[in-house]
Formats: structure tokens, sequence, C-alpha cells
């Protein structure tokens, strides 16, 4: 966002502004228009610039209210998930946040290369490209992801962004959200990032908040705190000639024929690190592939010299295919309890185009299939998304 800050100086002058506060405005005004963020100096401020209520966000920033719906989803291997999904008010100063700070040129310019999740460019194919053709695979995840990353850690992002104390509490309580502290007090105890060394008027060590999923904010926040934790992990990896990547909270570090180190070794240094870092490794998502075994990177084989799709998958696609040409949908959805017709459809069409960027031969084959069954799919798909 463009900010004219001679021009906003000017009109403070004009309107009598002392010397001493216009003076303030510019000291704290200048490293934010150099580096082509926004310019927030106060709560008053961010509420003018996204057009949300003042005491909504004062509310928010206090604790007053807990501006989140939170549901739990179930994972694919079990378990369940909390999803927090911010009302509409803070959803759109998150989505302002995320859009005009954290996508900024100056806070993409110190991502990682290692991060290949939720910035301009990445995505899970472009992480998996890095591995391709590897001899083997060491992968590992980070448990409680966000939930472990503390409000403190998102306060130093946004004020190495160049922000001051008090607006980058501000951001920060925008961004978190209070994690139930009977349910994690040993984890707040036993770990210094939930215990605050920051003012009291500012920090309350009881309600230190954490990164919730589900919030627009939360993944390139991610990405900012564990800047360090990868430049760290990248050492190691530069040390014994592997390459690594970190998409989200999935670490992958590959090894090229003629690579001599222990993964036993590589993955307690790793461990070390990592819980250095705050952050715990789930031991039963750790896996290492080799020569003979399965490698797979993101949903993706990395076998051979390109991307593959699992055959698993391919399989399910062309049996999907094969059964509504037998039957038709009507038949095939009553078959496999599927309610709604549509639903199913633009499911199915999703997991096909999925599968064209990432074996776009085979997946176009698919989609040729597809189209084919279904002709006027695309103008119905189409008039769906386009009502108002």
């Amino acid at each position: 966002m463009e900010f004219p800050l001679h021009a906003y100086l000017n009109h403070l002058q004009t309107e009598g502004a002392s010397g001493e506060f216009i003076a303030a405005v510019r000291r704290n005004a200048k490293p934010l228009a150099d580096r082509d963020l926004p310019v927030i100096l106060t709560l008053g401020h961010l509420a003018y610039a996204t057009d949300v209520r003042y005491g909504t966000l004062n509310g928010i920033v206090r604790r007053q209210i807990d501006p989140y719906r939170v549901f739990a989803i179930r994972k694919r291997n079990g378990g369940k998930r909390s999803i927090c999904v911010p009302e509409p008010g803070l959803l759109s100063v998150q989505r302002w946040i995320h859009e005009h700070i954290l996508c900024s040129h100056y806070a993409l310019s110190r991502l990682s290369n290692q991060s290949t999740a939720y910035a301009p460019g990445c995505s899970h194919l472009a992480n998996a490209r890095r591995h391709i053709s590897a001899a083997w695979l060491l992968k590992l995840d980070i448990t409680r992801f966000f939930e472990s990353i503390s409000e403190r850690q998102v306060y130093r992002v946004f004020r190495g962004f160049g922000y001051r104390a008090l607006v980058a509490f501000f951001l920060t309580r925008l961004c978190t959200r209070v994690l139930p502290f009977a349910v994690d007090r040993r984890l707040k105890r036993q770990i210094r990032r939930w215990r605050t060394g920051e003012p009291r008027r500012y920090l309350n060590a009881a309600v230190v908040g954490h990164l919730p999923q589900g919030a627009p904010t939360s993944p390139m926040l991610a990405n900012f705190v564990c800047t360090v934790l990868d430049a760290e992990l990248q050492t190691i990896a530069v040390r014994e000639g592997l390459t690594y990547t970190r998409y989200a909270d999935d670490m992958t570090f590959s090894g090229g024929i003629g690579v001599a180190c222990s993964p036993a070794e590589i993955i307690r240094e790793i461990s070390t690190i990592v819980g250095k870092f705050g952050f715990g490794i789930n031991s039963q998502k750790t896996s290492i592939a080799k020569n003979g075994s399965r490698k797979i990177v993101t949903g993706l084989s990395v076998e051979g010299d390109m991307l593959r799709l699992p055959r698993s998958y391919k399989d399910e696609l062309r049996q999907e295919l094969f059964f509504l040409k037998k039957y038709g949908i009507a038949e095939h959805c009553s078959r496999t309890n599927h309610k709604n017709h549509m639903s199913y459809l633009l499911r199915l069409a999703g997991r096909i185009r999925y599968a064209v960027s990432a074996e776009p031969i085979i997946g176009t084959r698919m989609m040729l299939q597809f189209q084919h069954l279904f002709p006027n799919f695309t103008e119905i798909e189409q008039s769906l998304f386009d009502r108002p």
C-alpha cells in the first residue's frame, strides 16, 4: 500500500500538530513506508483502514471476547483436528493483514527458501519436485504445529517488520487465540515461549495465545516464525549433502547416491533443534524410505525423473469413471451412498483437475473421459459459482 509520508506530515503541520508529535509520527512511520508496509500507528488507525468497528477490535485485543467458532474435523489417519473460524469482522481484519502485511514484497523477501507452503509461488508440487530421483527420503512431522506457536513469537514477527511495540501487540492479539490454560498448563510451565517477558500492561502470562488453525493469517505467520528453524535445519542439510524442505509442518530431507550419513543420527540432531524452537516431532509419522520403497512427498511420488500421482489415487479415479460410464450418475451414487449428485461430481472434478496439475498426460485423459460423460458440467458448475 502506498503511503505518502511527506503529504501526511504536511497535513499534520497544517492542522496545527506539535513538532514533537510530528517527529514521533515520522520516527514510527518512516521505517514502514520505506519498506512499503502499511503504516499503522494506533488501533483506531487499523480500525479505519479495515473498516471494522474500533470497539470490536479493542474487545478482541483485550481478550474480552472469543471471536472464533471452533469445531473438530477427523484426520485421515485418525484423531481430530480443531479448526477455529474467525467471525466476519475479525476475518476481514485478518485478510487485510495477510494481504497487505504478510504477503507484502518486504515480508516475502524474509521467508526462507526451504519453506514451500502458503506463500505466492509455493505449492506441494514445488515442494515435491526438489526431491525427485532421491535415493532415500526422511520425513518428519511437527506435532500440533499451529498451537505450538505462541503469542510471543508472533509478536516478534511484527516487531521485526518494523512496527512499534504497541502496534505489534495489537496485530498479534488479532492473529492469536487464547490457549486453554487448564488443558496446557504443563506445556506453558515447561516451555519458555509461553512465559512473557513483555511489560505486564501489554501481555498477561495467563492469557498468552497461540496461532489458531483456520485463521487466514496463521499459515504465513507460522512460516515467518520458522525462518530461523529452517536456517538451522538447512545447515545440517548442506553439511550432509541433503535437500531439505518444509511444507507447513511436514519436513522432508532427501539424499542422493553416495550420501553416507546415518538417518538415525540425523533424526536425533533434527529433533534436538526442533525441540529448541519449542516444537515436538510426531514419532509415529517419522519415516525413512530407501531404494525399493515407495517415495511419497506431499502426496506425490518422486521416484524416477518426474512427479507422479500415487498408483492408488489413479486407480480410484479410473474406477469412478468406469462405474459412472457403466451405471450412470444416479445408480452409481445410489450404490456408493452419495445422496447429492452435484456434490459428488464437483468433488470428482476437483480430484481430476488435481491429477491434471500433477501428472498432465494421464490427468488430461481422465478429464476428457469425464467431459464426455458430462458434457454440460462446466456450464452448470460455472452457474453455481456465479450465483450472488
